[in-house]
């Protein structure tokens, strides 16, 4: 599998302290994508402050397993693995022997997505995955198309057959310009409220800029997002409670 970094000690990416695993490789186009490292699914070269590497690099399963066993002592009840990106279910076929054998030792896994993929990974995948994020980005279809390059059908497709089997956390990156519009928030807030039973949780996260660095490694400009105010973030989870009960977070990432 292709992968651009192994990050120990997460907290912020599923329950408990996790090894995160970041694949390569994306089926849509955020404009504010704060990992543009991760957007290709092939190798590519970079130049940070002088010093050339590449992004991605191809693992075997033992080879991603011993990574992840070396921190099994920090992970207890609750911690364990993420794997994200990108969009790991693009790797569905290589993560399941992994996972299976993650699972053996009692670790507990989390993926993150964004459900822009073929229906037949997000089968495969899971009675494999104890933990998915979902995120919620933009849910008109012209904008979802025009912004992000995604199918909203096949991402309600997906929605409707995960939540099906799992229940799931829904992720709302909450954007200037882009996701922050009444329209979009309405349309969000509808599609929560249909699947308030399968959602555990919601979280909510403010754009930010922390990955303008390596978009200057890839010699790639740097997206340009409006701000958002953190009343206007209040305003929103507020919309949010007001429909649904379900506990809503707004993130400090």
């Amino acid at each position: 599998m292709l992968i651009t970094n192994i990050q120990r000690f997460s907290l912020h990416d599923g329950p408990g302290i996790r090894t995160t695993v970041f694949l390569k490789g994306c089926s849509i186009r955020c404009p504010w994508c704060s990992n543009p490292e991760n957007l290709n699914g092939y190798p590519e070269k970079y130049n940070k402050n002088g010093i050339e590497g590449i992004y991605g690099k191809e693992y075997s399963c033992d080879e991603v397993y011993d990574e992840i066993m070396k921190d099994e002592v920090f992970y207890e009840d609750d911690g364990g693995v993420t794997f994200s990106g990108g969009e790991a279910l693009l790797q569905a076929d290589n993560l399941i022997p992994l996972i299976k054998r993650i699972r053996k030792k009692g670790i507990t896994v989390a993926v993150e997505t964004c459900l822009f993929v073929p229906q037949k990974n997000v089968e495969c995948m899971m009675p494999y995955v104890d933990f998915f994020y979902v995120d919620m980005k933009i849910l008109q279809e012209n904008q979802c198309l025009g912004i992000l390059g995604g199918d909203i059908h096949l991402y309600k497709d997906n929605l409707k057959l995960l939540t099906e089997q799992k229940q799931i956390i829904i992720r709302i990156p909450v954007i200037g310009g882009y996701t922050d519009g009444k329209n979009n928030r309405e349309a969000i807030i509808k599609e929560i409220k249909r699947y308030e039973n399968r959602i555990l949780k919601i979280e909510m996260i403010k754009g930010h800029n922390l990955g303008k660095s390596k978009y200057e490694s890839l010699n790639m400009e740097i997206p340009q997002c409006n701000d958002v105010s953190d009343d206007f973030m209040e305003q929103y989870r507020k919309e949010i409670e007001n429909v649904v009960n379900i506990p809503v977070l707004i993130c400090r990432i």
